[in-house]
């Protein structure tokens, strides 16, 4: 069977947020963001994409879903929940989550922290989890496969396939 694969890197793929990585047991990076860019490749058959319609599928739906992945990330702070040494509980008042990490201490708004299941917000699971939450939305409109990328600073990225 024959594939295509559909090519999307628009300039609006885009997501800003803050995060920080975990080394090893005494090492971390500080608290820091990038303005994080997307690429997706989406891969179906060749029947499908140039049979019938002559077209896979209107690329206006497929950017829709990617660039609402992107604004569920945008402007927040991205924290990993796997981590065993992350541990954070909400503040009395309800409105901040109140965060340990070994001898750190941080308070965030609740409304501008994202808890990821993942032990590291590295662009390796961002661009895994990016993958599978859109591929999920895709799948029923033929997508076999995608592939995401993600590129935290020009020429420094991860790419994951989902399928």
């Amino acid at each position: 069977m024959n594939k295509t694969t559909l090519h999307l890197a628009k300039q609006n793929f885009k997501f800003s947020s803050a995060h920080f990585l975990i080394f090893d047991e005494k090492s971390a990076e500080m608290l820091h963001g990038h303005n994080y860019q997307v690429e997706v490749d989406i891969f179906c058959s060749s029947e499908d994409a140039i049979g019938g319609k002559g077209y896979f599928v209107d690329f206006n739906v497929l950017k829709k879903i990617i660039k609402d992945q992107c604004d569920i990330w945008d402007e927040h702070i991205l924290l990993p929940q796997a981590h065993s040494d992350m541990k954070y509980q909400e503040s009395a008042n309800g409105k901040n989550y109140e965060i340990t990490f070994r001898d750190r201490f941080y308070s965030f708004p609740i409304n501008e922290t994202i808890w990821l299941p993942i032990q590291n917000t590295s662009v390796e699971n961002l661009s895994w989890l990016f993958a599978k939450s859109i591929f999920e939305k895709m799948k029923s409109l033929g997508v076999e496969k995608v592939r995401v990328s993600v590129e935290e600073t020009r020429g420094q990225k991860a790419s994951t396939e989902v399928s």
